[in-house]
């Protein structure tokens, strides 16, 4: 199972948020301008990132613990890897992107370099005004701090704005109201860390009614906007 989609409909934040919810194996393949990057993904983590030259080529390499060794690559170095091809290139909107779940053949014991909640709050830091603004548009929303969230925590580096922003949240707190306690931090500044929390699952909404949607987006909800958008 597969999409593809251009990085300026979908910012990263979107497509982690993904990878984070549906917890599989697989490959996120990216073509940036200056080249082809494969992010290899195991349970919903990236834990390796690497160049190549042509796409046919992750196909045909699939077991990653021989891939790694045909590399030599150490273990030690997979975080200034993922660094370089991925951390370094989130603010970056030109390029072309293929998630492609199952098919990859991990070992049992690849740690994980960077949690995806750590690159998600990273993605989200660089989002433009106008992608936060259509991310957070009713400043009515109120948040909790989600099952997870205190665990998760734990294991992330978190600025000094996500770290204000995340002992404001008590379930009554609008997102208007955190933007007044928050001041004189900008708005845009505040709204970033709020996404970011909510995409890496930190947070959740409190929901209002009797609908019932899925919080967050899910493979199929992004499926279907990429849908959308290629039909524009």
């Amino acid at each position: 199972m597969g999409f593809s989609g251009n990085l300026k409909d979908f910012p990263f934040p979107d497509i982690l948020q993904v990878i984070a919810r549906e917890g599989k194996n697989g490959i996120l393949l990216v073509e940036w301008r200056d080249l082809i990057v494969a992010y290899y993904i195991k349970k919903g983590n990236i834990i390796f990132a690497r160049p190549v030259d042509k796409i046919t080529r992750v196909y045909t390499e699939r077991d990653f613990g021989q891939l790694i060794e045909k590399l030599r690559v150490k273990e030690e170095t997979i975080p200034k890897i993922l660094e370089k091809y991925l951390l370094q290139r989130l603010d970056e909107r030109e390029g072309i992107f293929s998630l492609i779940f199952g098919f990859i053949k991990y070992r049992s014991n690849e740690k994980i370099p960077i949690p995806i909640e750590q690159i998600i709050l990273e993605a989200s830091r660089k989002l433009t005004p106008m992608e936060v603004k259509r991310k957070i548009s009713d400043e009515m929303l109120t948040f909790v701090i989600s099952q997870e969230g205190e665990s998760k925590l734990k294991n992330l580096k978190l600025s000094p704005v996500e770290s204000r922003v995340i002992k404001l949240i008590d379930g009554k707190k609008t997102v208007a109201d955190i933007r007044k306690e928050m001041f004189p931090t900008p708005p845009i500044e505040v709204d970033k860390a709020l996404y970011g929390l909510w995409s890496a699952g930190i947070i959740k909404r409190i929901r209002r009614g009797k609908r019932k949607k899925p919080e967050g987006l899910t493979l199929d909800i992004l499926k279907k906007i990429i849908d959308k958008v290629k039909d524009l």
